[in-house]
């Protein structure tokens, strides 16, 4: 299953805290992109969770990343992969 590029992630065995993560960011996701607005279809909903995710993985900055975006932290890791 495909949802604006997010694909499923599952938790791995006596790490609870993996799936608190993916909770963390369907709640945020939910709170800045869904909550409080209104969408004529679904289509400006797809549009706007599009819009969240690029925002995310571009400009949010994850402690868990050492403080980067997960677009930096995935080059980085591509960059160290490549050498």
């Amino acid at each position: 299953m495909r949802f604006c590029g997010i694909t499923p992630s599952y938790a791995f065995v006596a790490e609870p805290q993996t799936d608190g993560v993916a909770e963390r960011f369907n709640r945020t996701m939910k709170e800045q992109a869904i909550q409080g607005r209104i969408f004529k279809n679904l289509e400006d909903v797809r549009a706007a969770a599009i819009a969240f995710r690029d925002r995310y993985n571009r400009d949010w900055r994850l402690e868990k990343l050492g403080f980067k975006s997960p677009l930096g932290a995935r080059q980085e890791r591509l960059l160290k992969l490549a050498a």
